[in-house]
């Protein structure tokens, strides 16, 4: 899988020129028509078959080599978020209010690599799928492409996936066993009062001292309600409340999010929250109900695929720049629908220029493409020594192996 150094160099820029094509054009969740187009060029220009609509506007390309084998997965995420660009550069998004701010066309650019260092120079026994994933930014995409029946199609046993990390720096490889990044799960408290005058509050029942006190209250509940050694989040993100100076309104709206690394955690917070949130309505005389949603399950990686993880590392970065036990993370992935269903193997690839780099999410973020090669060569890496490690072990973290598919 060696290429030489002008090979290398032309081979990076390739995925440049992708890469810069996919910022251009900007779509969001179940809208990525546009990008599906071009992603298809690109399997197409190399060769590779490709099906593409599950999830609405799902790609996955298929390399086929040798005799019967194991099936295997790499992933990258292809949706934009709602965000104006404040860049300025030749790339800059064409779509006004939608951009690339998460490094997902540096993903798919990387995977597109991928797919041709496997399919030119890794040798094996099965199949690859190279799957573009729709809409990871808080719409479920893994969920809906298994909903719409990849693992019938594609019997996956064992499925990697990355993520730019500008809080590492560029060259580095950071994973971990177990929870690498938490669940996501969203409330949405109402408080209902009785509306009035703001100069006869003695007549009224004003929600919004509930509110006060119960924003105050959520506050509290990490610490009185989860272990010291355990890891969460309560975070109050939005209140909404009247729109008159002299009007005491009906009802406040408070939402929020809580996040952690394990589901008996998340059930004891909405527990709280909820008995938090009633008790507090009534003793000021409101009525308060809460609807609590379970988004995205904490991302756990299996530890043995973490272990293919780091020996394909080893053989893209230098050693020191491999982290076996990395940060774990409160921002949520939904990979982790992957990682229910398959032993796999997330891992965060530092992409850090300089410590004032813009983070993920900010609308003067750009992909580092200094890291599109390394990306590359990992997800092949993986692809190479997952299939050798299939040739000799009849089971992959707990999951049978079937010699037949």
């Amino acid at each position: 899988m060696m290429l030489s150094h002008k090979q290398q160099r032309h081979f990076v820029n390739k995925l440049i020129k992708l890469r810069q094509v996919l910022h251009r054009i900007p779509e969001l969740a179940y809208q990525e028509v546009r990008t599906s187009d071009v992603i298809c060029e690109a399997l197409g220009a190399l060769g590779i078959p490709f099906i593409r609509g599950l999830a609405k506007t799902g790609v996955v390309g298929i390399i086929t080599k040798g005799n019967a084998g194991p099936c295997i997965a790499v992933r990258a995420d292809m949706d934009a978020l709602p965000i104006t660009e404040r860049n300025t550069f030749g790339h800059v998004s064409q779509h006004p209010g939608c951009m690339h701010a998460c490094g997902h066309d540096g993903h798919m650019a990387m995977l597109i690599g991928a797919a041709e260092l496997i399919n030119r120079f890794v040798d094996f026994n099965g199949t690859v799928c190279l799957i573009f994933q729709p809409a990871e930014e808080g719409q479920a995409g893994a969920k809906a492409m298994l909903d719409d029946g990849l693992l019938e199609r594609f019997p996956i046993q064992a499925i990697a996936g990355l993520h730019n990390w500008p809080s590492l720096p560029a060259g580095s490889f950071a994973t971990r066993p177990g929870a690498l990044m938490a669940s996501s799960n969203k409330f949405e408290i109402h408080l209902d009062g009785r509306g009035g005058h703001a100069a006869q509050p003695h007549i009224a029942i004003n929600p919004i001292n509930a509110a006060a006190q119960l924003c105050l209250g959520l506050q509290s509940l990490v610490a009185s309600e989860v272990n010291a050694l355990e890891a969460a989040v309560v975070t109050v993100t939005e209140i909404k409340a009247g729109n008159g100076f002299n009007v005491i309104p009906e009802r406040v709206s408070i939402r929020g999010t809580v996040r952690a690394f394990d589901s008996l955690t998340v059930d004891r917070l909405a527990s709280a929250i909820e008995r938090m949130s009633e008790g507090i309505a009534q003793a000021f005389g409101c009525r308060g109900t809460v609807d609590f949603r379970r988004s995205y399950p904490a991302l756990i990686n299996c530890p043995f695929m973490v272990d293919l993880g780091l020996e394909a590392a080893r053989q893209v970065f230098a050693e020191p720049y491999v982290q076996a036990q990395a940060q774990a993370s409160m921002a949520a992935e939904d990979f982790a629908f992957f990682s229910e269903r398959i032993p796999g193997v997330f891992a965060f690839l530092g992409s850090a220029r300089r410590s004032d780099d813009p983070p993920l999410h900010s609308a003067h973020y750009d992909f580092n493409d200094a890291i599109l090669y390394s990306g590359a060569a990992w997800f092949a890496a993986f692809a190479r020594t997952c299939f050798e490690a299939m040739s000799s072990a009849k089971d992959l973290g707990g999951h049978a192996y079937v010699s037949d598919q």
